[in-house]
C-alpha cells in the first residue's frame, strides 16, 4: 500500500500540472511514467516481503546506499577555467602586492610527494556576495555589457509550474533535476542574435533553449559548449518540499522566478529570479542565496571562445563577447593547475595519473572522489582525441586526476567496506579505470546502441553482465551486475563485492587482444524501464523480467574503431604519483604519511590482481 500511495500522491501532482498545461503532451507521459512504474507496483501489490518493497523502492528512488562516483568528463576543462578565475580573484586579493614571489613547499616522504600550499593552491572560500543585488545584461553587437542593476524582486510571480520532465523526458515526482517547456506569451525573446518563442525553466537554477536540461554539476565548460543558457543560480537544486518555480509575463517582460528553493544536502534556501525584457536585457535579481556552491553566468551556446571568467560585483566596462560566469563555493577549492605545476617543478613528467590526497577538508565536488582526463591519445574507446597536459604542468605524459579528498575521510584500512558493495580500495582503482573505461558504443540492427552504458555514460549500465570470475561473487569495478539466468525469463544479481575487471575492460585498458573478450551479455527491457534501471549501481539480490542480448568486441570497433595502440604495442606498466597537499606553515603527521602509503602500496597490489596480473602501477616517484 506504501507504493500505491506514493503512486496517488504523484497523479495529484500530475494532475495539478495537466490542468495547468491543459497539453495532450503532459497528459501521455503521465500515462507512459504509470506504465513504467506498474511493475513494481505489482510487485509490491502481489508480494510483500521485504526484500521485493526493497527491490520496489529501489526502482522508484535514488539508491542513497550507492557509491557516487565523481568522474566528470569536462572536468579538465573546469579546472582550468576555475584556476583562470582563482587568478583573476588572487590578483585582486594580492594587490598591489600581487607582483611578490611566492615559493611553494615541497618535499617527499619516501614516495609520497607532500606539496604545501603556496597561497596560491588552496582557493579560499568565495561565498555569493549579491544578496538583495541584481545583475543587468545588455546586449551589444555580438555580446553583452555587464552591469550592477536596480531591479527589484517583483512578487507577482504568476504561474506555478507543477511538474517537471527528466532524464529521456520522463515525467518526473518529484521538482529535483527537472525541467519544463514554457512557451513565451506576448513576445519573443532575442538572445545572442537569435529570436526564441520557447524557453525551458530548469529546476537547478538555469534557463535554456532548443531543449530542456537537468545538470546538476556545475560547468564553465558545460555552459559554453552546451545548450544556449542562462543561468542566474546554477546549482543542485531541489523545489520539491516547500520551494516552487513560477513563470510570469508582465508589460514588456518575461519574470522566471525560483522561490524558497533548497540545496540538495545544504540548508537554508534561496529565492531569485531572472527577467528577460523584450528588448533582449536581461536581469539576474536576488533576494536571498543559500547554496555551498553555485555558478552564474549566460553562454550562447555550442561556443568555440573560452567562458570568460569575470567578477560580477565589480563587472568590467568592455563588451564580453561569447560566454561569461562566475562560480561561488562556501568551502575552500583547490587549484589543480597551480598543484600540479608546483609537483612538476620538481618531479619529471614521467606520470599517467595523479592522486591528490589533502589533509583538510575542501569542496571536492559531486561524489566521493572526483576524476578527470587531461589527455587521450587512444583511439577505440569512445573518447576523443584531446590533449590539455601543458597548462597542468606535463608537455607529454599525464593523463588523468583523481582527488581524493580529505584523508581524514578515508578509512584507514584500504579493504574496508565503505559504501554499496565497494571497499575503500575499489573505489580507488574504480577511479583509476576511468581512464580508458566505459564509453563505447556498439553497432547493431542497423543502429547505434548504448545498452553498455549506464550513468553518465561512463560506467557500465545496470543492466550488463559484468561478473569478473565465472560463479559471479563478484562484478566489475566500472560497475554494471552479475546476471544469473534463473532458467524462467527472469535474472538476478549475485554479486556479493564489485571486484576487478572483466575482458572487455581489459580490452580497452590495452591489456588483452579483441580476441580474447568473448561474449558482452546485457538485458533487454522496454526504453523506460530501461532509464530508469540503466543508472543504478550495483545491487545484489535484485530480480526482473528481461530478454538477454549479446554484444560482441567486433560489433564495438564497428562503431567505434579498432583499438590504437592494440595490445601488442599498448602499455602494460603505468606510472601513477601520490600527492599529499598540506596547508601553509602545517606539516603532515608520521601517521598520515604512513596512511597514504598504505592506500599508494594497496592500490598497486590491487590493480595487480584487478588486471588478472596483465597490468602493473609504479608509483616509484623521479625527481627532476
Amino acid at each position: 500500500m506504501k507504493n500505491f500511495s506514493g503512486m496517488a500522491s504523484f497523479l495529484k501532482r500530475f494532475a495539478r500540472g495537466s490542468r495547468e498545461a491543459k497539453s495532450a503532451r503532459s497528459l501521455a507521459f503521465a500515462i507512459s511514467c504509470l506504465l513504467v512504474a506498474a511493475p513494481a507496483l505489482k510487485a509490491s501489490h502481489t508480494e510483500s516481503s521485504p526484500a521485493n518493497n526493497e527491490r520496489a523502492s529501489f526502482l522508484l528512488a535514488p539508491h542513497d546506499s550507492r557509491f557516487n562516483c565523481g568522474y566528470d568528463p569536462r572536468g579538465a576543462e573546469d579546472e582550468i577555467h576555475n584556476h583562470r578565475l582563482n587568478a583573476l580573484r588572487l590578483s585582486s586579493r594580492l594587490a598591489p602586492t600581487a607582483a611578490r614571489s611566492i615559493k611553494h613547499e615541497a618535499q617527499d616522504e619516501g614516495d609520497i610527494a607532500v606539496i604545501e600550499d603556496d597561497g596560491a593552491i588552496i582557493v579560499p572560500p568565495s561565498k555569493f556576495d549579491l544578496k538583495n543585488r541584481s545583475l543587468l545584461f545588455t546586449p551589444e553587437g555580438d555580446g553583452y555589457l555587464v552591469a550592477r542593476g536596480d531591479t527589484k524582486l517583483s512578487t507577482d510571480f504568476g504561474f506555478r509550474l507543477g511538474y517537471f520532465f527528466g532524464v529521456d523526458n520522463q515525467l518526473l515526482s518529484n521538482a529535483d533535476n527537472g525541467y519544463r517547456d514554457v512557451p513565451l506569451l506576448g513576445a519573443q525573446f532575442p538572445f545572442y542574435g537569435v529570436y526564441y518563442d520557447t524557453i525551458f525553466i530548469g529546476t537547478n537554477g538555469y534557463i535554456t533553449f532548443g531543449q530542456g536540461d537537468t545538470n546538476a554539476r556545475l560547468s564553465a565548460a558545460a555552459l559554453a559548449t552546451e545548450l544556449p543558457r542562462i543561468a542566474p543560480l546554477w546549482a543542485d537544486l531541489d523545489a520539491t518540499d516547500g520551494g516552487d518555480i513560477y513563470y510570469n509575463r508582465l508589460d514588456g517582460r518575461h519574470i522566471i522566478t525560483w522561490n524558497a528553493v533548497s540545496e540538495t544536502s545544504h540548508s537554508g534556501k534561496s529565492t531569485f529570479q531572472a527577467v528577460l525584457y523584450d528588448d533582449g536585457r536581461i536581469a539576474f535579481v536576488y533576494k536571498k542565496v543559500k547554496t555551498s556552491s553555485s555558478l552564474i553566468g549566460i553562454s550562447p551556446g555550442n561556443s568555440e571562445l573560452d567562458p570568460q571568467a569575470i567578477n560580477l560585483s565589480s563587472p568590467p566596462a568592455e563588451v564580453i563577447r561569447g560566454p561569461l560566469f562566475e562560480s561561488f563555493s562556501a568551502q575552500r577549492r583547490l587549484d589543480l593547475p597551480a598543484l600540479t605545476r608546483a609537483f612538476y617543478s620538481t618531479h619529471a613528467d614521467a606520470v599517467d595519473a595523479i592522486y591528490v590526497w589533502a589533509d583538510f577538508s575542501y569542496d571536492n565536488g559531486q561524489g566521493v572522489a572526483h576524476s578527470f582526463n587531461v589527455r587521450n591519445n587512444i583511439e577505440g574507446i569512445g573518447l576523443k582525441l584531446f590533449d590539455r597536459g601543458s597548462i597542468y604542468g606535463s608537455p607529454s605524459r599525464l593523463s588523468s586526476i583523481i582527488t581524493m579528498g580529505n584523508q581524514n575521510d578515508w578509512p584507514s584500512d584500504p579493504q574496508q567496506h565503505v559504501v554499496g558493495l565497494n571497499s575503500a580500495i575499489s573505489i580507488v582503482c574504480h577511479e583509476q579505470g576511468h581512464r580508458w573505461l566505459a564509453y563505447i558504443h556498439f553497432d547493431a540492427e542497423h543502429d547505434i546502441k548504448d545498452d553498455l552504458l549506464g550513468r553518465d555514460n561512463s560506467h557500465w549500465s545496470f543492466l550488463v553482465d559484468t561478473r569478473t570470475n565465472s560463479e559471479g561473487s563478484f562484478s566489475s569495478l566500472m560497475e554494471g551486475n552479475a546476471w544469473r539466468d534463473n532458467g524462467t525469463g527472469s535474472f538476478t544479481t549475485v554479486e556479493s563485492a564489485v571486484n576487478y575487471f572483466t575482458p572487455l575492460d581489459e580490452y580497452l585498458m590495452g591489456l588483452i587482444p579483441a580476441d580474447d573478450v568473448g561474449a558482452i551479455h546485457y538485458l533487454v527491457t522496454d526504453d523506460q524501464f530501461k532509464s530508469l534501471l540503466r543508472e543504478k549501481s550495483p545491487i545484489t539480490g535484485f530480480s526482473m523480467n528481461a530478454i538477454r542480448k549479446t554484444a560482441t568486441v567486433e560489433q564495438i570497433v564497428e562503431r567505434e574503431g579498432p583499438r590504437v595502440p592494440d595490445a601488442a604495442s599498448a602499455p602494460k606498466e603505468f606510472r601513477i604519483a601520490f600527492i599529499l597537499l598540506t596547508e601553509q606553515g602545517a606539516a603532515p603527521s608520521n601517521s598520515t604519511v604512513k596512511k597514504m602509503d598504505k592506500y599508494r602500496d594497496s592500490l598497486v597490489r590491487y590493480f595487480s590482481t584487478a588486471t588478472n596480473r596483465l597490468g602493473s602501477l609504479d608509483s616509484t616517484l623521479i625527481k627532476n
